[in-house]
């Protein structure tokens, strides 16, 4: 009975670093990460009762997998991340846009997306603001249990590089009402080693304008921009 304790914070372990693997390699979100991870290490996944990791640890898990396995190359994807978020903010200025996710904490990978927070009265001018830029998009409802968020739009934008067209990089703009940025940011980074607004848990161009300034970004060409 004593070693329980013990095997269970093991597993939790193993399983969050199989989740980490999952994020890095694939672009998993956490939630099927974790899902993917319980069933290559325990099958059907019934001796993972009390051992699934809560999404801090997989990030810690995430952040450290990152530093292993992918130091000569994440740290430029990141850094080209966060300059097409900036660009995106400045065209967005009018919705008070805040970064948020793995390209502000850092742990974005080239599967990572961008996720903004906009805060708007109403959901219907940002969509008149893309449809004016001639940006195709999807819509998605807010979550029925929140009172703040007005709606989830989602797109892409081309990613160049010397001129030339590398991909896409998805966009997802939560829309969500003034008031709630009154509201401290949930779920935000532990880890000390972090730059301040890092941890903040969402940036708004001016700290992101820091962040950049202030982080050692490795020379990156990476350009994007919202299309149909």
């Amino acid at each position: 009975m004593a070693h329980n304790p013990i095997r269970s914070e093991d597993l939790k372990i193993a399983i969050a670093a199989a989740a980490a693997r999952w994020i890095a390699e694939e672009g998993c979100d956490y939630a099927t990460a974790k899902r993917r991870a319980v069933r290559e290490l325990l099958g059907d996944g019934s001796g993972a009762r009390g051992a699934m990791p809560d999404n801090p640890l997989v990030e810690s898990e995430l952040r450290r997998y990152l530093r292993i396995f992918a130091a000569d190359s994440q740290p430029a994807q990141l850094a080209g991340l966060r300059r097409l978020a900036l660009q995106l903010m400045r065209r967005l200025q009018a919705f008070q846009p805040h970064l948020v996710g793995a390209v502000l904490n850092g742990t974005a990978t080239e599967n990572s997306g961008i996720r903004l927070n906009l805060y708007a009265d109403s959901a219907k001018d940002v969509e008149i603001f893309l449809l004016n830029e001639s940006v195709s998009f999807d819509v998605h409802e807010g979550a029925p249990d929140s009172d703040i968020t007005h709606e989830v739009l989602e797109f892409s934008i081309p990613v160049q590089a010397g001129g030339a067209i590398h991909g896409r990089v998805g966009v997802t703009l939560t829309v969500l009402d003034p008031i709630a940025l009154r509201i401290a940011p949930p779920n935000r980074p532990r880890d000390p080693d972090l730059h301040p607004i890092e941890r903040a848990g969402r940036a708004s161009v001016a700290m992101l304008e820091r962040l950049l300034a202030e982080t050692a970004a490795p020379p990156d060409a990476t350009q994007g921009q919202p299309d149909a």
